[in-house]
């Protein structure tokens, strides 16, 4: 029995671009691949009579106001599915953790409310199942993990040093997200290093940017927000960054580091429980400093006087390529939803 995949949410954001890429990747194990996508959770409540099962990618902001919101939502639509006979499965994103501040126990709340009502449970990373039991969401006995996909490329040309020279964060530009603690990482930099956003602010975040943009000024740096750029023009504008930071310390599984080493780029990453995982499932694909003051400061220090360390080296491969990942789905969705 196919599992549908049921895709909610806006076409930029990180979470729908997995749900679709796995989708398209599961079509090359196991052949036809249903898709229900729909652009705002506003659309489940008049289109969703799903039959076959189905399975979702779930983060809170996708499918409700609050979390409270999506969560009920979600489990009505689990409620519907089951009186066709059919189950829902789910991978989930953004898992909660403490560092979400104030709104942590709605988070925790609502995820537990999913967890306890549907018939299957992923997560990316050893590190969020950890967080589920941690939170007392879920049982990390029932929770499989499946790494993200990850595919690293042949090396590409690497561009001259010479010239403008810059260091770059990837991603939605939000608090949290480590731009305001890598451009205050620069001071002793020469001013003529600049500092580049590579994508657009986060909905309601544009007070980031003009304070980014502030800081910047006062130490006489360079500083752009490059807006969303076309998946066909990313590689090339993570080529043009000298040096490649991935600085969100409370990362949970992060398409941001995939991306760079899509992009034969070897990021600096802060050490977490993340970041250690990650380093271990596919080594030589990053570059870990201590999450300190000092230590992201030596990171950048040494990475711009060593620009080559930036970039994957050649006969580096993958603990997850997309057909192992899809494999993985694909047993776990045959055994949930037969």
């Amino acid at each position: 029995m196919t599992a549908t995949h049921l895709v909610v949410g806006p076409a930029r954001h990180g979470v729908v671009s997995f749900a679709l890429n796995l989708a398209t990747s599961l079509r090359g194990v196991d052949g036809a691949t249903n898709v229900v996508r729909l652009d705002h959770w506003r659309d489940l409540d008049d289109t969703v009579r799903l039959c076959h099962g189905v399975h979702l990618n779930f983060t809170d902001r996708l499918y409700g106001a609050t979390p409270a919101d999506a969560a009920h939502r979600v489990v009505a639509l689990i409620r519907d599915v089951e009186a066709t006979g059919s189950r829902v499965t789910v991978t989930l994103h953004d898992v909660p953790q403490p560092s979400d501040g104030g709104n942590y126990a709605q988070r925790v709340e609502a995820y537990r409310a999913v967890c306890a009502a549907v018939h299957g449970l992923v997560t990316n990373s050893d590190h969020e199942r950890s967080l589920l039991e941690e939170s007392r969401i879920a049982d990390p006995a029932d929770v499989v993990v499946i790494p993200l996909p990850l595919d690293v490329a042949d090396a590409p040309p690497r561009p001259s040093v010479v010239g403008d020279r810059s260091v770059g964060v990837f991603g939605f530009v939000y608090p949290g997200k480590g731009h305001d603690e890598v451009l205050a990482a620069m001071a002793g930099m020469p001013s003529s290093v600049g500092f580049v956003a590579v994508g657009e602010p986060s909905a309601g975040h544009d007070d980031l940017v003009d304070s980014l943009a502030k800081t910047a000024e006062r130490d006489g740096r360079r500083f752009s927000v490059t807006g969303y750029v076309a998946d066909d023009a990313l590689a090339g504008v993570l080529h043009e960054v000298t040096v490649p930071v991935a600085h969100h310390r409370h990362v949970s599984a992060s398409g941001s580091i995939n991306t760079w080493i899509a992009a034969g780029r070897r990021p600096l990453v802060s050490v977490n429980r993340y970041t250690v995982e990650h380093a271990e499932r596919h080594p030589g694909t990053v570059t870990p400093y201590p999450d300190t003051a000092s230590g992201l400061r030596g990171a950048l220090d040494y990475a711009m006087a060593h620009p080559d360390s930036t970039w994957i080296a050649a006969g580096t491969v993958s603990g997850s390529p997309t057909h192992v990942t899809a494999q993985r789905y694909a047993r776990a969705l045959a055994r949930w939803h037969d």
